[in-house]
């Protein structure tokens, strides 16, 4: 397709278009004004030209949007992920105790029984101690430099019970 905004209307008085302008004649019109009914159906050609045009451009643009959009889905799936219509919970999340959540920080090895019921129940009652707690202590990281790290990871208060001796 051509674009429509650049072609040249035609004469309609050169002898190739006298054939359509004889239609306009036999139906009892001057020639001025079949050339005007001539000139009239290129410009309503036109029109439907740059109708087809706009549209086919605008499918075009709507692909590539959407290839786009598919690239970006493809390269970062975590934003693009639905989101769950899932309400707050009105009971508070019980994570294991201040101890085990250290020891998995720093790679070393936890027992079992932190993730049990017992062991949950037990981090949930001293949940508040731990988080009052406002002394801190020294103690060296993976990487061997020195970190300060709140009292209440550093001493366990309960006696763990060793992952050989847990029951199902």
């Amino acid at each position: 397709m051509d674009d429509p905004n650049l072609a040249v209307a035609p004469d309609f008085t050169a002898p190739e278009f006298l054939e359509d302008c004889q239609h306009f004649l036999d139906a009892s019109l001057t020639e001025q004004q079949a050339i005007d009914a001539l000139m009239h159906q290129e410009c309503l050609q036109a029109l439907e030209e740059m109708h087809q045009r706009e549209e086919l451009l605008r499918q075009q643009c709507e692909e590539e949007e959407a290839q786009l959009l598919c690239k970006e889905c493809k390269k970062n799936k975590a934003k693009f992920a639905p989101i769950l219509d899932v309400g707050v919970t009105a009971e508070p999340i019980i994570l294991p105790s201040q101890v085990a959540i250290y020891k998995l920080q720093q790679h070393k090895f936890c027992e079992l029984w932190y993730f049990t019921n017992q062991g949950l129940k037990e981090a949930s009652s001293n949940l508040s101690y731990a988080l009052n707690n406002d002394t801190l202590a020294i103690l060296p990281s993976a990487d061997g430099s020195m970190t300060l790290v709140p009292t209440s990871v550093t001493q366990d208060k309960v006696d763990v019970t060793q992952d050989e001796l847990l029951t199902c």
